[in-house]
């Protein structure tokens, strides 16, 4: 089974810079990260000239903070007879991913089993943003209503969680009956 940072719904960059202060990484440090995980993401070959050229880093500073992710257990480097890898798994393995807010499967499974459909690359995308800003319960009651009124798109779980947002609604006040009135 793939791990939470392996699902194609998950933004690393996103997670990295929402989880910046806690991940303790200097400016450095995050550019380096950010870089090497954009050149993963668009498979292409990362080498120690390219990161010099895309970072501005010199080969000193370079240096320094790639011993230091690694380190960290940040990042490792793997080298083959073929290529070089650069992975930051272990960014993603942190203690504070296992205790942050990280994306729950089963809440986009509860959207494909609702929506009666595998769900689309840009509909996971959506729904793991409202995950980080909405609690769990109150995207379920939001997806309920949709269902309740058989309007099972991702723009109308949208509206009903903006109008709850704009009323101050909590998940106590849904559960209360207070976002039915329509």
């Amino acid at each position: 089974m793939k791990k939470w940072y392996e699902q194609h719904y998950v933004n690393h960059r996103d997670w990295i810079l929402e989880n910046l202060e806690l991940l303790h990484m200097s400016e450095q440090e995050a550019l380096l990260v950010l870089m090497i995980d954009f050149l993963n993401a668009n498979q292409m070959e990362i080498t120690m000239d390219l990161l010099q050229k895309k970072t501005g880093l010199k080969k000193e500073d370079l240096d320094s903070v790639i011993s230091l992710l690694c380190a960290r257990n940040y990042l490792e480097i793997r080298a083959s007879k073929k290529e070089v890898r650069f992975c930051l798994d272990g960014l993603f393995e942190v203690d504070i991913a296992k205790d942050a807010n990280v994306l729950d499967s089963s809440i986009f499974d509860a959207f494909e089993s609702e929506f009666g459909r595998p769900l689309s690359q840009k509909e996971m995308e959506k729904i793991g943003d409202w995950n980080r800003i909405y609690d769990r319960k109150l995207l379920l009651y939001a997806l309920r209503e949709a269902s309740a009124y058989q309007k099972l798109s991702v723009g109308y779980i949208e509206s009903i969680l903006t109008n709850w947002k704009q009323k101050g609604y909590s998940v106590a006040e849904i559960e209360a009956g207070k976002g039915n009135e329509s």
